[in-house]
């Protein structure tokens, strides 16, 4: 009766432990044939070639793993993912942040089924470019300029799009806005990037706010055409905006435009920077997270052959640089390598 009632109890516990195991025993789980879907940007562009060129890796480590890449854009991709449109996706850090909150102008409603998996995969600066003649070298200083009811004139992000409301959220950590500059006297310029070249050469606007890698074609073109003062912005201008919207921080070593990345430029200038970030639904398996970044962390040689985009994705912060909560799978593959501490 002993004997009898002790694997009794052996196999009670073992029950127990295979329902309770949680996380731990599905990354455990042999991974099943699967075709996830990744939305990535236009076809042919480059996020929809960089992301093929990853699945293309995944696959080749893990047959079982299928990623079809279909076309998405950086605004519709939190989006879709946290509606199970799709599986994962490319996304950038303060857009993924707007959509995970539901910030208004660009999003009505919260996308909370979104998570991330890792970054960085590109990053992009904040530019605020001046005409060196109006004397201006600080955002601050830009800013005392508004207050004080001057004339300034501006060209800025289209309406529409997520690169309008990330300048809006600086512009009031100033405590100015478009509208301020606009009662002062001053004209604002919508217009997309190509256009505001021809209106700061042509110097209907002394001033230009832009969202760009680097080095921006747009910005290098225009301090070619008219001496010109990259703007900088405060340390804790970063740091709100880090918090707000999930743009790198200031630790990570990147926030800033490097001295010598455009004519005239002989300082670092501090910016806000946002990143690429590998996005997902909350709903996929811990197993394939697991899996997918495990791949991408262990082949980065690979890795970065597909996009010099990818250089940027280092496994050892790859955990730190999003604006999402990761995925469980990912997490428990980041603290299980070492990485995660």
């Amino acid at each position: 009766m002993k004997r009898t009632g002790l694997r009794a109890m052996v196999v009670f516990l073992l029950t127990i432990g295979l329902v309770a195991g949680g996380p731990a025993m599905t990354i455990a789980e042999e991974l099943k044939p699967t075709t996830l879907t990744w939305v990535a940007g236009g076809v042919g562009g480059g996020w929809y070639v960089q992301a093929g060129g990853i699945a293309r890796m995944i696959a080749e480590n893990e047959p079982k793993l299928i990623i079809k890449v279909v076309p998405g854009g950086g605004v519709v991709n939190p989006v879709r993912v946290s509606k199970h449109k799709d599986d994962l996706g490319w996304g950038i850090t303060f857009v993924d942040k707007m959509a995970f909150k539901g910030l208004a102008p660009v999003y009505k409603q919260a996308n909370p089924d979104v998570r991330s998996l890792g970054g960085i995969f590109g990053i992009y600066h904040i530019h605020v470019l001046g005409a060196e003649n109006k004397g201006i070298a600080t955002m601050a200083q830009l800013a005392d300029m508004v207050k004080a009811g001057e004339k300034i004139k501006v060209a800025a992000p289209m309406k529409g799009t997520s690169d309008l409301p990330l300048m809006n959220t600086i512009l009031d950590f100033y405590g100015i806005s478009l509208k301020a500059i606009e009662e002062a006297g001053g004209k604002v310029f919508h217009a997309v990037y190509s256009d505001m070249v021809n209106l700061y050469k042509d110097k209907h606007v002394d001033f230009v706010f832009t969202h760009l890698g680097l080095p921006g074609a747009a910005i290098t073109e225009m301090t070619v055409s008219r001496d010109s003062t990259l703007i900088g912005l405060s340390d804790a201008c970063l740091d709100h905006l880090n918090g707000a919207l999930g743009t790198l921080s200031r630790d990570s070593g990147r926030s800033f435009i490097p001295k010598g990345t455009y004519k005239g430029q002989e300082v670092d200038v501090p910016t806000v920077v946002s990143a690429g970030e590998l996005i997902i639904n909350k709903d996929v398996p811990d197993n394939i997270a697991h899996a997918i970044i495990k791949i991408i962390c262990e082949n980065t040689e690979e890795l970065y052959k597909i996009n010099p985009a990818n250089k940027n994705f280092k496994p050892e912060t790859g955990w730190k640089n999003v604006a999402l909560p990761l995925h469980p799978g990912a997490e428990k593959y980041y603290q299980e390598a070492g990485l995660m501490k």
